[in-house]
Protein backbone atom coordinates (compact mmCIF):
# COMPACT_ATOMS: atom_id res chain seq x y z
CA UNK A 1 0.00 0.00 0.00
CA UNK A 2 1.51 3.22 -1.00
CA UNK A 3 1.96 6.35 1.72
CA UNK A 4 -0.68 8.03 -0.02
CA UNK A 5 -3.62 5.19 0.26
CA UNK A 6 -2.59 4.88 4.19
CA UNK A 7 -2.79 8.20 4.64
CA UNK A 8 -6.18 8.38 3.21
CA UNK A 9 -7.08 5.21 4.96
CA UNK A 10 -5.98 6.50 8.35
CA UNK A 11 -7.88 9.57 7.66
CA UNK A 12 -11.07 7.04 6.67
CA UNK A 13 -10.33 5.69 10.51
CA UNK A 14 -10.22 8.69 12.43
CA UNK A 15 -13.29 9.90 10.78
CA UNK A 16 -15.11 6.98 11.34
CA UNK A 17 -13.77 7.05 14.75
CA UNK A 18 -15.41 10.12 15.56
CA UNK A 19 -18.33 9.78 13.86
CA UNK A 20 -18.49 7.03 16.27
CA UNK A 21 -17.88 9.06 19.43
CA UNK A 22 -20.11 11.81 19.06
CA UNK A 23 -23.44 9.36 18.60
CA UNK A 24 -22.43 8.83 22.04
CA UNK A 25 -24.62 10.94 23.45
CA UNK A 26 -24.51 13.80 25.66
CA UNK A 27 -26.58 14.52 29.13
CA UNK A 28 -26.75 18.58 29.30
CA UNK A 29 -28.07 19.81 32.48
CA UNK A 30 -29.22 23.22 33.42
CA UNK A 31 -31.02 25.30 35.65
CA UNK A 32 -31.11 27.54 33.72
CA UNK A 33 -34.39 27.66 31.78
CA UNK A 34 -34.06 27.27 27.72
CA UNK A 35 -37.36 29.39 27.62
CA UNK A 36 -35.66 32.23 29.24
CA UNK A 37 -33.76 34.43 26.79
CA UNK A 38 -30.48 33.91 28.52
CA UNK A 39 -31.37 29.75 27.69
CA UNK A 40 -32.53 30.99 24.02
CA UNK A 41 -28.98 32.51 23.50
CA UNK A 42 -26.72 30.45 25.69
CA UNK A 43 -27.94 27.06 25.70
CA UNK A 44 -30.25 26.79 23.30
CA UNK A 45 -28.45 28.02 20.25
CA UNK A 46 -24.87 26.61 20.85
CA UNK A 47 -26.80 22.60 21.37
CA UNK A 48 -28.21 23.04 17.63
CA UNK A 49 -25.08 23.87 15.53
CA UNK A 50 -23.29 21.26 18.11
CA UNK A 51 -25.74 19.18 16.76
CA UNK A 52 -25.44 20.07 13.54
CA UNK A 53 -21.82 19.08 13.88
CA UNK A 54 -23.06 15.44 14.93
CA UNK A 55 -23.24 15.20 18.49
CA UNK A 56 -26.04 13.99 20.21
CA UNK A 57 -28.22 15.71 22.87
CA UNK A 58 -30.24 14.71 25.68
CA UNK A 59 -31.05 18.26 27.72
CA UNK A 60 -32.63 18.41 31.17
CA UNK A 61 -33.78 21.90 32.18
CA UNK A 62 -35.58 23.59 34.97
CA UNK A 63 -38.81 25.94 33.34
CA UNK A 64 -40.49 28.44 35.36
CA UNK A 65 -44.21 28.24 35.48
CA UNK A 66 -44.66 31.69 33.82
CA UNK A 67 -42.48 30.41 30.83
CA UNK A 68 -44.36 27.00 30.87
CA UNK A 69 -47.38 28.70 30.40
CA UNK A 70 -46.69 30.69 27.18
CA UNK A 71 -48.06 28.56 24.55
CA UNK A 72 -46.15 30.20 21.45
CA UNK A 73 -42.40 30.51 23.09
CA UNK A 74 -42.84 26.57 24.04
CA UNK A 75 -44.10 24.98 20.90
CA UNK A 76 -41.03 26.92 19.12
CA UNK A 77 -38.74 25.74 21.56
CA UNK A 78 -39.97 22.20 20.83
CA UNK A 79 -39.86 22.54 17.38
CA UNK A 80 -36.57 23.82 17.53
CA UNK A 81 -35.17 20.82 19.55
CA UNK A 82 -37.02 18.41 17.77
CA UNK A 83 -35.53 19.65 14.07
CA UNK A 84 -32.04 19.30 15.58
CA UNK A 85 -32.69 15.31 17.24
CA UNK A 86 -32.06 17.28 20.76
CA UNK A 87 -34.24 15.43 23.43
CA UNK A 88 -35.61 17.43 25.36
CA UNK A 89 -36.55 16.64 29.53
CA UNK A 90 -38.52 19.76 30.97
CA UNK A 91 -38.69 19.76 34.81
CA UNK A 92 -40.53 22.64 36.96
CA UNK A 93 -38.30 24.87 38.53
CA UNK A 94 -39.68 24.84 42.70
CA UNK A 95 -39.25 28.10 44.97
CA UNK A 96 -39.28 28.70 47.72
CA UNK A 97 -35.90 28.53 49.87
CA UNK A 98 -33.70 25.58 50.49
CA UNK A 99 -36.63 22.69 50.23
CA UNK A 100 -37.39 24.02 46.63
CA UNK A 101 -33.44 23.89 45.93
CA UNK A 102 -33.39 20.42 47.62
CA UNK A 103 -36.38 19.55 45.64
CA UNK A 104 -34.80 20.63 42.04
CA UNK A 105 -31.75 19.21 42.42
CA UNK A 106 -33.34 15.57 43.74
CA UNK A 107 -35.69 15.62 40.34
CA UNK A 108 -33.12 16.30 38.02
CA UNK A 109 -30.48 13.98 39.26
CA UNK A 110 -33.34 10.96 39.22
CA UNK A 111 -34.26 12.24 35.49
CA UNK A 112 -30.36 12.23 34.91
CA UNK A 113 -29.90 8.40 36.50
CA UNK A 114 -32.73 7.21 34.48
CA UNK A 115 -31.58 8.56 31.11
CA UNK A 116 -27.95 7.32 32.23
CA UNK A 117 -29.88 3.42 32.49
CA UNK A 118 -31.84 4.20 28.98
CA UNK A 119 -29.19 6.35 27.14
CA UNK A 120 -25.92 5.36 25.69
CA UNK A 121 -24.49 8.70 28.09
CA UNK A 122 -20.85 9.53 27.37
CA UNK A 123 -20.46 12.62 29.12
CA UNK A 124 -22.24 14.87 31.13
CA UNK A 125 -22.01 18.58 30.13
CA UNK A 126 -23.25 20.77 33.68
CA UNK A 127 -23.69 24.26 33.51
CA UNK A 128 -23.19 26.26 36.54
CA UNK A 129 -22.60 24.70 39.57
CA UNK A 130 -25.91 23.39 40.90
CA UNK A 131 -25.92 20.84 37.91
CA UNK A 132 -22.42 20.15 38.57
CA UNK A 133 -23.04 19.02 41.94
CA UNK A 134 -25.32 16.78 40.19
CA UNK A 135 -22.85 15.48 37.91
CA UNK A 136 -20.45 14.87 40.76
CA UNK A 137 -23.01 12.61 41.98
CA UNK A 138 -23.77 10.58 38.66
CA UNK A 139 -20.10 10.13 38.42
CA UNK A 140 -20.11 8.50 42.06
CA UNK A 141 -23.41 6.45 41.65
CA UNK A 142 -22.74 6.02 37.74
CA UNK A 143 -19.03 6.34 36.58
CA UNK A 144 -20.28 8.70 34.01
CA UNK A 145 -17.62 11.93 33.67
CA UNK A 146 -18.68 15.04 33.64
CA UNK A 147 -17.77 18.52 31.76
CA UNK A 148 -17.52 21.17 34.54
CA UNK A 149 -19.23 24.57 32.43
CA UNK A 150 -18.50 26.62 35.20
CA UNK A 151 -19.43 30.57 34.00
CA UNK A 152 -17.98 31.80 36.86
CA UNK A 153 -17.51 31.94 40.84
CA UNK A 154 -21.30 31.03 41.64
CA UNK A 155 -20.25 30.63 45.29
CA UNK A 156 -18.49 33.78 45.95
CA UNK A 157 -21.28 35.57 44.19
CA UNK A 158 -24.00 34.42 46.34
CA UNK A 159 -21.79 35.28 49.67
CA UNK A 160 -21.05 38.47 47.95
CA UNK A 161 -25.02 38.98 47.71
CA UNK A 162 -25.61 38.30 51.26
CA UNK A 163 -27.19 34.87 50.31
CA UNK A 164 -26.44 31.03 51.38
CA UNK A 165 -22.80 30.79 52.35
CA UNK A 166 -22.71 33.78 54.66
CA UNK A 167 -21.89 31.93 57.69
CA UNK A 168 -17.87 31.23 57.98
CA UNK A 169 -18.65 27.34 57.80
CA UNK A 170 -21.32 27.17 55.33
CA UNK A 171 -18.95 29.26 53.29
CA UNK A 172 -15.68 27.01 53.88
CA UNK A 173 -17.66 24.03 53.44
CA UNK A 174 -19.39 25.56 50.05
CA UNK A 175 -15.29 26.13 48.98
CA UNK A 176 -14.50 22.16 49.42
CA UNK A 177 -16.86 20.82 47.22
CA UNK A 178 -15.93 23.72 45.08
CA UNK A 179 -12.51 22.08 44.93
CA UNK A 180 -13.80 18.39 44.88
CA UNK A 181 -15.94 19.77 42.08
CA UNK A 182 -13.09 20.90 39.43
CA UNK A 183 -10.70 18.76 40.42
CA UNK A 184 -12.97 15.69 39.40
CA UNK A 185 -14.19 16.96 36.15
CA UNK A 186 -12.72 15.47 33.01
CA UNK A 187 -12.64 19.01 31.64
CA UNK A 188 -13.82 22.51 32.20
CA UNK A 189 -14.71 25.90 30.76
CA UNK A 190 -14.66 29.18 32.42
CA UNK A 191 -16.01 32.51 30.67
CA UNK A 192 -12.62 34.08 31.29
CA UNK A 193 -8.72 33.70 31.51
CA UNK A 194 -8.54 35.86 34.60
CA UNK A 195 -10.42 32.62 36.21
CA UNK A 196 -8.38 29.95 33.86
CA UNK A 197 -5.43 31.43 35.40
CA UNK A 198 -6.54 31.28 39.04
CA UNK A 199 -7.80 27.57 38.57
CA UNK A 200 -4.21 26.55 36.85
CA UNK A 201 -2.60 28.34 39.62
CA UNK A 202 -4.38 27.50 42.58
CA UNK A 203 -7.64 24.37 43.07
CA UNK A 204 -5.79 22.77 39.85
CA UNK A 205 -1.42 23.40 39.94
CA UNK A 206 -1.43 19.58 40.88
CA UNK A 207 -4.38 18.78 38.11
CA UNK A 208 -2.76 20.34 35.42
CA UNK A 209 -3.77 17.57 32.58
CA UNK A 210 -7.59 18.93 33.39
CA UNK A 211 -7.71 21.06 30.09
CA UNK A 212 -9.85 24.39 30.54
CA UNK A 213 -11.09 26.12 27.76
CA UNK A 214 -11.65 29.59 27.94
CA UNK A 215 -15.59 30.05 25.81
CA UNK A 216 -16.70 33.55 26.76
CA UNK A 217 -20.49 34.54 26.32
CA UNK A 218 -21.09 34.99 22.95
CA UNK A 219 -23.95 36.33 20.55
CA UNK A 220 -25.09 35.32 17.13
CA UNK A 221 -23.58 37.86 14.95
CA UNK A 222 -26.76 37.08 11.82
CA UNK A 223 -29.34 37.29 14.20
CA UNK A 224 -27.54 40.14 16.30
CA UNK A 225 -27.00 42.64 13.38
CA UNK A 226 -26.83 46.33 12.18
CA UNK A 227 -29.50 45.84 9.76
CA UNK A 228 -31.86 48.71 8.86
CA UNK A 229 -34.29 50.41 11.26
CA UNK A 230 -37.35 49.39 9.86
CA UNK A 231 -37.76 46.13 12.34
CA UNK A 232 -41.30 44.90 12.86
CA UNK A 233 -41.10 44.49 16.18
CA UNK A 234 -40.80 48.34 17.26
CA UNK A 235 -43.93 49.79 17.14
CA UNK A 236 -44.75 52.95 14.68
CA UNK A 237 -45.47 55.11 17.43
CA UNK A 238 -41.80 54.72 19.29
CA UNK A 239 -39.89 54.14 15.66
CA UNK A 240 -41.26 57.81 15.50
CA UNK A 241 -39.87 59.06 19.37
CA UNK A 242 -36.94 57.39 18.81
CA UNK A 243 -36.35 58.98 15.27
CA UNK A 244 -33.09 61.50 15.13
CA UNK A 245 -32.26 61.11 18.82
CA UNK A 246 -29.14 60.24 20.96
CA UNK A 247 -30.35 56.66 22.07
CA UNK A 248 -28.79 55.54 25.24
CA UNK A 249 -29.89 51.48 25.67
CA UNK A 250 -30.60 50.34 29.16
CA UNK A 251 -31.03 46.37 28.66
CA UNK A 252 -32.12 43.44 30.73
CA UNK A 253 -32.12 42.28 34.45
CA UNK A 254 -32.38 45.25 37.21
CA UNK A 255 -30.85 43.52 40.10
CA UNK A 256 -26.99 43.93 42.62
CA UNK A 257 -24.63 43.10 39.67
CA UNK A 258 -25.34 46.18 37.69
CA UNK A 259 -24.34 49.74 39.01
CA UNK A 260 -28.47 51.13 37.58
CA UNK A 261 -28.59 54.10 39.69
CA UNK A 262 -25.33 55.08 38.27
CA UNK A 263 -26.11 54.58 34.96
CA UNK A 264 -29.06 56.67 35.09
CA UNK A 265 -27.33 59.41 36.73
CA UNK A 266 -25.14 59.45 33.57
CA UNK A 267 -27.89 59.93 31.44
CA UNK A 268 -29.35 62.77 33.25
CA UNK A 269 -25.97 64.76 33.03
CA UNK A 270 -25.79 63.93 29.06
CA UNK A 271 -29.18 64.91 28.69
CA UNK A 272 -28.16 68.49 30.05
CA UNK A 273 -26.09 68.41 27.34
CA UNK A 274 -27.99 67.13 24.73
CA UNK A 275 -31.28 68.24 24.25
CA UNK A 276 -31.84 65.48 21.97
CA UNK A 277 -30.80 62.36 24.17
CA UNK A 278 -33.09 59.63 25.04
CA UNK A 279 -32.95 57.00 27.25
CA UNK A 280 -34.69 53.35 25.70
CA UNK A 281 -34.69 50.98 28.11
CA UNK A 282 -35.98 47.26 27.70
CA UNK A 283 -36.48 45.42 30.67
CA UNK A 284 -39.41 42.61 32.37
CA UNK A 285 -38.81 44.97 35.38
CA UNK A 286 -41.11 48.18 33.79
CA UNK A 287 -42.19 49.08 37.26
CA UNK A 288 -39.07 49.34 39.13
CA UNK A 289 -37.26 50.81 36.09
CA UNK A 290 -39.68 53.31 36.07
CA UNK A 291 -39.32 54.03 39.99
CA UNK A 292 -35.61 54.28 39.61
CA UNK A 293 -35.74 56.26 36.38
CA UNK A 294 -38.04 59.20 38.02
CA UNK A 295 -35.88 59.00 41.37
CA UNK A 296 -32.91 60.70 39.51
CA UNK A 297 -34.89 62.81 38.15
CA UNK A 298 -35.30 62.19 34.15
CA UNK A 299 -38.50 63.14 32.71
CA UNK A 300 -40.88 60.88 31.47
CA UNK A 301 -40.57 63.00 27.99
CA UNK A 302 -36.76 61.61 27.59
CA UNK A 303 -37.03 58.16 28.09
CA UNK A 304 -38.68 55.01 26.75
CA UNK A 305 -39.80 51.32 28.81
CA UNK A 306 -40.61 48.88 26.72
CA UNK A 307 -40.29 44.91 27.23
CA UNK A 308 -39.18 42.33 24.37
CA UNK A 309 -38.97 38.87 23.80
CA UNK A 310 -35.30 37.44 23.10
CA UNK A 311 -35.64 37.23 19.38
CA UNK A 312 -36.94 40.55 19.20
CA UNK A 313 -34.20 42.31 21.24
CA UNK A 314 -32.06 43.10 18.20
CA UNK A 315 -34.48 45.30 16.78
CA UNK A 316 -34.83 47.29 19.92
CA UNK A 317 -30.97 47.37 20.11
CA UNK A 318 -30.34 48.56 16.50
CA UNK A 319 -31.86 51.74 18.02
CA UNK A 320 -29.46 52.24 20.73
CA UNK A 321 -26.24 54.37 20.00
CA UNK A 322 -24.60 53.51 23.19
CA UNK A 323 -25.67 51.06 25.52
CA UNK A 324 -24.96 51.55 29.32
CA UNK A 325 -22.87 48.11 31.49
CA UNK A 326 -21.82 49.61 34.86
CA UNK A 327 -21.07 46.47 37.08
CA UNK A 328 -20.14 46.22 40.39
CA UNK A 329 -16.17 44.48 40.73
CA UNK A 330 -15.86 42.02 43.07
CA UNK A 331 -13.99 38.88 43.37
CA UNK A 332 -16.65 36.78 42.45
CA UNK A 333 -16.51 38.58 39.16
CA UNK A 334 -13.14 37.68 37.89
CA UNK A 335 -15.57 34.45 36.61
CA UNK A 336 -17.91 36.83 34.73
CA UNK A 337 -18.34 38.00 31.16
CA UNK A 338 -21.70 39.27 30.16
CA UNK A 339 -23.74 38.10 27.30
CA UNK A 340 -24.78 41.95 26.81
CA UNK A 341 -21.16 42.99 25.52
CA UNK A 342 -21.06 40.20 22.96
CA UNK A 343 -24.77 41.48 21.94
CA UNK A 344 -23.84 45.13 21.69
CA UNK A 345 -20.61 44.48 19.60
CA UNK A 346 -22.82 42.29 17.73
CA UNK A 347 -25.29 45.35 16.78
CA UNK A 348 -23.00 47.92 16.58
CA UNK A 349 -24.19 49.64 19.61
CA UNK A 350 -21.30 51.19 21.73
CA UNK A 351 -20.33 49.76 24.99
CA UNK A 352 -20.22 52.69 28.13
CA UNK A 353 -18.30 50.02 30.38
CA UNK A 354 -17.27 49.92 34.12
CA UNK A 355 -16.44 47.41 36.67
CA UNK A 356 -17.13 42.98 35.74
CA UNK A 357 -13.17 42.44 35.62
CA UNK A 358 -10.16 43.85 33.71
CA UNK A 359 -10.88 41.34 31.00
CA UNK A 360 -14.12 42.99 30.34
CA UNK A 361 -12.61 47.02 29.96
CA UNK A 362 -9.79 45.03 27.83
CA UNK A 363 -12.19 43.88 25.05
CA UNK A 364 -13.69 46.99 25.02
CA UNK A 365 -10.54 49.10 24.80
CA UNK A 366 -9.63 46.71 21.93
CA UNK A 367 -12.69 47.04 20.01
CA UNK A 368 -12.48 50.85 19.98
CA UNK A 369 -15.65 51.86 19.86
CA UNK A 370 -17.26 52.44 23.41
CA UNK A 371 -15.81 53.59 26.85
CA UNK A 372 -13.89 52.00 29.54
CA UNK A 373 -14.70 53.83 32.75
CA UNK A 374 -12.41 53.90 35.54
CA UNK A 375 -14.51 54.75 38.67
CA UNK A 376 -17.95 55.75 39.04
CA UNK A 377 -17.56 59.30 40.75
CA UNK A 378 -19.57 62.20 39.30
CA UNK A 379 -16.75 63.85 38.25
CA UNK A 380 -15.99 61.06 35.80
CA UNK A 381 -19.76 60.43 35.05
CA UNK A 382 -19.59 63.75 34.00
CA UNK A 383 -16.23 63.88 31.43
CA UNK A 384 -18.09 60.43 29.92
CA UNK A 385 -21.24 62.59 29.55
CA UNK A 386 -19.33 65.44 27.64
CA UNK A 387 -17.73 62.83 25.56
CA UNK A 388 -20.52 61.11 24.63
CA UNK A 389 -22.28 64.34 23.86
CA UNK A 390 -19.20 65.62 21.36
CA UNK A 391 -18.25 61.72 19.90
CA UNK A 392 -19.46 61.86 16.23
CA UNK A 393 -21.31 58.61 15.58
CA UNK A 394 -19.23 57.54 12.77
CA UNK A 395 -20.44 54.30 11.15
CA UNK A 396 -16.64 52.66 9.99
CA UNK A 397 -15.99 52.76 14.17
CA UNK A 398 -18.71 50.50 14.51
CA UNK A 399 -17.99 48.40 11.64
CA UNK A 400 -14.17 48.01 12.64
CA UNK A 401 -15.41 46.94 16.28
CA UNK A 402 -17.83 44.79 15.29
CA UNK A 403 -15.14 43.03 13.02
CA UNK A 404 -12.71 42.97 15.66
CA UNK A 405 -15.45 41.41 18.27
CA UNK A 406 -16.51 39.15 16.28
CA UNK A 407 -13.45 36.83 16.32
CA UNK A 408 -13.72 36.22 19.86
CA UNK A 409 -17.65 36.91 20.60
CA UNK A 410 -19.30 35.52 17.81
CA UNK A 411 -21.46 32.00 18.27
CA UNK A 412 -18.74 30.76 15.61
CA UNK A 413 -15.93 30.94 17.76
CA UNK A 414 -17.67 29.66 20.50
CA UNK A 415 -19.19 26.75 18.87
CA UNK A 416 -15.58 26.00 17.72
CA UNK A 417 -14.00 25.58 20.98
CA UNK A 418 -16.85 23.72 22.00
CA UNK A 419 -16.57 21.18 19.34
CA UNK A 420 -13.05 20.89 20.16
CA UNK A 421 -13.17 20.16 23.70
CA UNK A 422 -16.00 17.63 23.06
CA UNK A 423 -13.88 16.11 21.06
CA UNK A 424 -10.63 16.02 23.01
CA UNK A 425 -12.59 14.77 25.63
CA UNK A 426 -14.67 12.33 23.60
CA UNK A 427 -11.49 10.55 22.71
CA UNK A 428 -9.58 10.35 25.35
CA UNK A 429 -9.96 7.02 26.91
CA UNK A 430 -9.68 8.84 30.22
CA UNK A 431 -13.22 10.09 30.60
CA UNK A 432 -14.86 6.62 31.20
CA UNK A 433 -13.10 5.98 33.82
CA UNK A 434 -12.27 9.06 35.52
Amino acid sequence: MSKESSRVTCAGKLTSELRALRRCRILYLTFDGVLDPLGQSQVVRYLCRLSDRGFSYSLISLERESNLVNAKVLSETEELLRRHAIEWIRLPYHIGGPKAVLRNIREMARSARGLIRTRDIGLVHARAYVPAFIARYLQLRCGTSYLFDARGYWIDEKAAEGQWFTRPGVYAGAKWLERRLFQSAVAIVTLTAVMADDLRTGILRNKQQIPIAVIPTCADFDHFSPASRTPSAVPTELRLRLEGKLVVGMMGAINASYCVREGLVLFRMLRERRADAHLLCVTQQVALARALIRGVGISEDDCTITQSSYQDMPDWMRWMDWGLLLLNETFAKRGSMPTKLAEMMACGVRPVQYGCNQEVADRVHKAGSGIALTDLSLSTLAQCAEQIAITPLLSDVVRRARDESCSWFGIESGINKYESLLTQILMSKDHLVH
